[in-house]
């Protein structure tokens, strides 16, 4: 396939298929960080909460937060709602503390860990994000931060470009 392609395409873009190949394990790599993270917020407030098997809830929540259209809160919040049911207040609000903190920690760390897993300035990758879930929606939050990765490997690939 490569001897086929003009000289002009192999330098330019072959280079940039590589970056977007190793921004997509990068992405990978940040996701699982974001993950443990999550695991251990979880973890620590199930504990607190003195929650029989702790460790394994935390971690069947944290598997459904990696998924792009769900998150903690597709577990956590109504199991929350059925402890205020119960008459179980001090679950309810431990759950909802540990949702609001598992979620405030993510949503702080996300940019950083994808920024730095990619090489994108957190800025630029909030601002990906951002954009992403603007014009695609949740997909596009996925995509947008590695479309950016493309976008600049691109551009600094040019031999034009400073």
């Amino acid at each position: 396939f490569r001897q086929k392609l003009p000289d002009r395409w192999k330098n330019r873009y072959l280079p940039a298929l590589k970056k977007v190949r190793h921004a997509s394990f990068c992405w990978l790599k940040a996701q699982i960080k974001l993950s443990a993270l999550t695991f251990c917020i979880v973890t620590a407030g199930l504990m607190l909460l003195r929650v029989a098997y702790a460790p394994i809830w935390a971690f069947g929540i944290a598997l459904v937060d990696a998924v792009p259209l769900l998150g903690t809160g597709i577990i956590l919040l109504p199991w929350s709602l059925i402890s205020l049911v119960q008459r179980n207040n001090l679950l309810a609000i431990g759950l909802l503390a540990t949702y609001g903190a598992a979620s405030i920690c993510r949503t702080l760390w996300e940019p950083r860990l994808l920024g730095k897993q990619l090489g994108l300035d957190p800025l630029v990758t909030l601002m990906a994000l951002y954009f992403g879930y603007q014009v695609w929606g949740i997909l596009g939050m996925i995509f947008s931060p590695l479309l950016a990765v493309t976008a600049i490997g691109l551009t600094r690939g040019t031999p034009n470009s400073p």
